[in-house]
């Protein structure tokens, strides 16, 4: 069994809890309320600039020349598709419901929308990959365990046939960018890269911890989104 199967399975209830969440679901299903997507989003753009640093990181810590381009083909695909889907989504919701957001989540239409507490914590334990840590174990495991989430939210949903057919941009596009035999073979990459680089108990022990830590980031990061409301 490798590494990365022995985590799902002895962290199997807290993996499930995290690619099960009612904001995802109901993203998946078209059904989540616009202020909450809009919160959602607003907040992921938080991570964006910190997460290419580590993405940049990672790539410098790399010691194999074929898994190197691998890295630095996915920093493209990041830099385009995903950031085009932000702001052109974002600028959707605020035509199609600015009164509820208005009224709801009035913080996160500012120039410098607020930052949620948990959202905070998350970008310290961001910036503390990004420049403390001197891990590749360490570093690729997070990235592993970040987009093993969301593949899993995204094939959780497609497996159990959640997503309508008549389904909006708004909601599509973000499953698109994380589902499909592109994602889910970067996912694959990423997993063959921690088993490839955990050799001793230490390395296990990085691993795990940080396995563990990205995880409760990822489900305090959905719950703060999912549970914002100003009034």
């Amino acid at each position: 069994m490798s590494i990365i199967e022995e985590l799902l399975e002895k962290h199997h209830e807290k993996f499930i809890q995290s690619i099960t969440h009612p904001l995802t679901n109901e993203l998946c299903k078209g059904t989540l309320a616009d202020y909450r997507l809009f919160t959602y989003l607003t907040q992921d753009l938080k991570f964006f600039q910190i997460g290419l640093n580590l993405f940049g990181k990672v790539l410098a810590y790399c010691d194999d020349s074929k898994a190197a381009i691998t890295l630095g083909k996915q920093i493209g695909f990041i830099s385009n598709d995903e950031n085009d889907y932000f702001f052109k989504c974002l600028e959707q919701l605020k035509d199609e419901s600015l009164h509820e957001l208005q009224n709801k989540v009035s913080q996160m239409l500012l120039e410098q929308p607020i930052t949620l507490p948990e959202v905070q914590k998350y970008n310290e334990l961001l910036t503390e990959l990004t420049y403390e840590s001197k891990s590749y174990v360490e570093l690729i495991t997070y990235m592993y365990t970040m987009e093993k989430v969301y593949l899993g939210w995204a094939d959780y949903s497609i497996d159990n046939k959640l997503i309508p057919a008549n389904i909006t941009y708004k909601h599509k596009e973000w499953i698109r960018l994380h589902s499909g035999d592109d994602f889910s073979n970067w996912v694959a990459f990423l997993k063959s890269e921690v088993d490839r680089v955990v050799k001793s108990p230490e390395d296990r022990e990085i691993s795990e911890r940080v396995f563990v830590r990205a995880l409760d980031h990822e489900i305090a990061f959905f719950n703060a989104c999912y549970n914002y409301d100003e009034q």
